[in-house]
């Protein structure tokens, strides 16, 4: 027989599409958490410092491993308040089940960013 003439069968495993947009979420939060850099580096947990210690780096090019958890998990809380505020646009029958996803998924963006923002103002202040 030819080459032509056959077939090429589908693989029997399917992937069901919320598990893989989840996994590219997670994905996603782990390599702008530094998942990465964590691995290839293994940089310290905590670090000595003049006063002490610390788990955040005072480099804006470095990271400890903390803090790039720290990152991953206020990323989490941000990419799941868009799914929140997503949810809240489906529910049609419910005004107030809609709205309190609606509050609860500005909330979690309001706080990933604000924590965001404060671990930067925590590393600025380090140095």
């Amino acid at each position: 027989m030819s080459k032509r003439g056959k077939r090429k069968t589908r693989s029997k495993i399917e992937i069901p599409k919320k598990y893989l947009q989840a996994g590219v979420v997670l994905f996603c939060i782990f390599i702008l958490g530094g998942g990465f850099y964590n691995i290839l580096e293994n940089p310290p947990s905590i670090i000595p410092l003049q006063n002490g210690y610390s788990s955040l780096h005072p480099y804006f090019t470095a990271q400890t491993s903390t803090e790039g958890y720290v990152v991953m998990l206020t990323n989490l809380f941000i990419f799941m308040g868009f799914w929140m505020i997503h949810k809240s646009t489906q529910v049609t029958y419910d005004t107030t089940g809609a709205n309190r996803w609606l509050m609860a998924g500005i909330i979690a963006v309001f706080a990933g960013i604000a924590s965001n923002y404060t671990l930067i103002q925590i590393k600025q202040s380090i140095l």
